[in-house]
């Protein structure tokens, strides 16, 4: 049968989907309008500090969301040791943060960010997809209500807390599944080699995300890291559907089900989410932001990192579903490599337009590497 009649599984993507766009629509409202609110230069010092709390939260996870999907899905019962460490290691974090920038909107969110993802990531490893959307949706109003509450309160950085706050309610899947699954130290032995990779790959991963903008911010200032930032939210918001098929194959890819068919049609898809980027995006940006020239100028390059992001995203999900995250941590270091040496270079010699060649080149390897080890694996099979 055709690829586009016999994708198994197209329920459950709906499911997802309808929870990931409505709950997305609702964050990039939101972060359309806090731009033309701050301006270029504010927008950007608040994306230098979400990087930071981003990098924090990462480490906190001790590669916990992943493991969890992943095992949970294969029926291990490790959810509370896990919950446990994330958890503890979060506090840590949140108490380091706020002695390094007396910031309470940082540590909120590091704590909070924790305990969010682990209960999605619990949700989807137990492919209870429609209860998972309804958390992504409740979050995300949680988000727009408390960060405008607190942003009118004291200003930029009540969003922060605001954002913070609203993951903390979804606290009582935690409690739950400290309920339903005991700790258990000896499983959690056995299974230490794939969550320390998962670690790493989590850190990898945040550092891919985040160190653009942790150097752009001190490099080139937060006017420019600001245009930048706004390109990426552009970006963020034409990946919401590789995301979507994304949480659905890992669960599914863990328990071995087939998901070429989907996968497939998703990498099709990019290609047109590109095409939007490139030329439907300008002729829209300059009418809702006047004041952010530089994000126009490199719109259509960032727009084609889709292409490559979407390829590299369901390849990581195929690694992450055989428990095989030690090529992946490789791939994202040596992403990380280019993308820094290409900021240095390029950035410095052709300023937004060599940031954003910097960033499609970097997940142009990615996606080379993924697929060299998938054929690597093949063929050593």
């Amino acid at each position: 049968m055709g690829i586009f009649t016999d994708i198994s599984g197209l329920k459950n993507i709906g499911i997802i989907g309808i929870g990931n766009l409505v709950g997305s629509a609702i964050s990039a409202l939101f972060w359309i309008y806090l731009a033309a609110l701050l301006g270029a230069e504010n927008y950007g010092e608040l994306g230098y500090y979400i990087s930071i709390a981003g990098l924090a939260t990462s480490i906190s996870f001790i590669g916990g969301p992943m493991a969890i999907t992943v095992l949970t899905a294969k029926k291990v019962k490790i959810e509370s040791t896990i919950f446990l460490l994330s958890i503890s290691a979060s506090l840590i974090s949140a108490l380091v943060l706020y002695i390094a920038f007396t910031n309470i909107g940082l540590s909120v969110f590091v704590l909070g960010a924790v305990i969010y993802n682990l209960a999605a990531a619990e949700l989807l490893g137990r492919k209870f997809y429609k209860k998972y959307s309804i958390y992504f949706i409740s979050q995300k109003i949680l988000f727009v209500v408390f960060a405008l509450i607190f942003y009118y309160i004291i200003g930029p950085e009540g969003v922060l807390l605001g954002i913070g706050l609203s993951f903390l309610p979804f606290v009582e899947r935690i409690y739950r599944g400290f309920k339903t699954t005991g700790l258990d130290f000896p499983l959690l032995k056995t299974k230490l080699k794939f969550i320390s990779n998962n670690f790493f790959l989590d850190l990898s991963w945040i550092l891919d995300r985040q160190i653009d903008k942790l150097l752009i911010g001190p490099l080139f200032g937060f006017t420019i890291l600001g245009n930048y930032y706004l390109a990426i939210q552009l970006l963020n918001m034409l990946a919401v559907f590789p995301e979507i098929v994304t949480k659905y194959t890992l669960p599914e890819d863990s328990s071995g089900t087939n998901t070429k068919k989907i996968k497939l049609l998703t990498v099709l898809f990019s290609v047109v989410l590109a095409l939007i980027g490139i030329f439907i995006v300008p002729q829209v940006l300059p009418i809702l932001f006047p004041e952010y020239a530089g994000t126009l100028e490199v719109v259509p390059i960032i727009s084609l990192c889709i292409i490559p992001t979407t390829i590299s995203t369901l390849y990581i999900s195929q690694f992450l579903g055989n428990e095989k995250s030690g090529h992946l941590v490789l791939t994202s270091i040596i992403s990380i490599i280019v993308l820094v040496i290409g900021i240095l270079s390029l950035g410095q010699m052709f300023g937004m337009f060599g940031l954003a060649y910097s960033l499609l080149i970097s997940d142009i390897v990615r996606a080379v590497m993924l697929f060299l080890f998938t054929h690597f694996e093949k063929n050593h099979a």
